[in-house]
């Protein structure tokens, strides 16, 4: 839980989003924090003041990113540069979010607000801790850094920056998965916002028996996938216009294999078939026959 109430308003110009921003405080009450890559843009409405109850950040992702590095075991690791390129990168949406997160649990501000630009874009910008914990795992999985880190200060210092990035991802991640609010100011609000759920963890799949001794799940989304559903560990991949989401999965799916999917167009879900993994589990609990499908 956050000490906050945390909003994003996404989508459309500048004016829009600030109308949607001022709208939303007014409504609420309180004081205010909006965080906002276009400080100048804010609705007339709202009391920024010294006095006044709304105060206003600029999105200063260049800052933060030399912050970050600045803090780095290995401030010049090519690894980390590169990372921390460009003020549109994972890492630097990923410190964004933190110091919204930060901003929310201090207890200054009854409200947060995000303002973010764009539709698509503003959905890779939450999907960001995904796609940062993805990386990391990719070159340094859990295993590999969690044994490493138990030498301490001696520890490889680019496993022990990559610990680092996990633990930050991990922290947003469980943010933007929390009690955020999402508004629309652009086109198509309904699709962006269902995108925008599935970028920042807040949808549930349902998972049901499927009558064969396997088990059906389904996972609402505004479109087809672009390419077929996949799973990581314990989560579902889903990519959808170019956002790379992920769906925690029960514990339980995490002893399956994924063998079939297909998308439903009147349920507006991804419908996936799991099925026991005979290596994982009990010889008696695994219908005859599953061996050879779950391979």
């Amino acid at each position: 839980m956050t000490g906050a109430r945390v909003a994003i308003v996404m989508g459309g110009d500048p004016p829009a989003r600030s109308e949607v921003t001022a709208q939303f405080l007014l409504d609420a009450g309180g004081t205010a924090l909006i965080l906002t890559g276009d400080p100048g843009a804010v609705d007339p409405r709202l009391d920024t003041t010294d006095e006044g109850p709304v105060e206003v950040r600029a999105d200063d992702a260049t800052a933060r990113l030399e912050s970050y590095r600045s803090g780095a075991v290995d401030p010049d690791d090519d690894v980390l540069a590169a990372l921390a390129a460009g003020g549109d990168a994972p890492l630097a949406a990923v410190l964004g979010w933190e110091y919204a997160r930060r901003a929310a649990a201090a207890g200054v501000w009854d409200v947060v607000v995000v303002e973010l630009d764009g539709d698509l874009a503003a959905v890779r910008r939450i999907a960001a801790a995904g796609e940062l914990t993805a990386f990391v795992e990719s070159r340094w999985p859990a295993h590999v850094r969690f044994a490493s880190m138990a030498a301490g200060d001696r520890a490889d210092a680019r496993t022990r920056e990559a610990h680092r990035l996990s633990l930050l991802a991990a922290e947003v991640s469980t943010f933007l998965a929390g009690p955020v609010e999402v508004m629309v100011a652009g086109s198509a609000p309904g699709r962006t916002a269902a995108l925008a759920a599935l970028a920042r963890g807040a949808v549930t799949p349902s998972v049901s028996p499927d009558g064969s001794g396997g088990y059906r799940v389904e996972c609402p989304v505004p479109d087809r996938p672009t390419t077929p559903p996949s799973v990581e560990g314990d989560e579902l991949r889903l990519d959808l216009d170019g956002v790379r989401t992920v769906v925690r999965l029960p514990a339980l799916l995490s002893r399956c294999t994924l063998v079939a999917s297909h998308f439903d167009p009147g349920a507006r879900a991804v419908i996936a078939s799991f099925v026991p993994d005979p290596e994982l589990w009990p010889p008696n609990l695994v219908p005859s026959g599953f061996a050879d499908r779950s391979g």
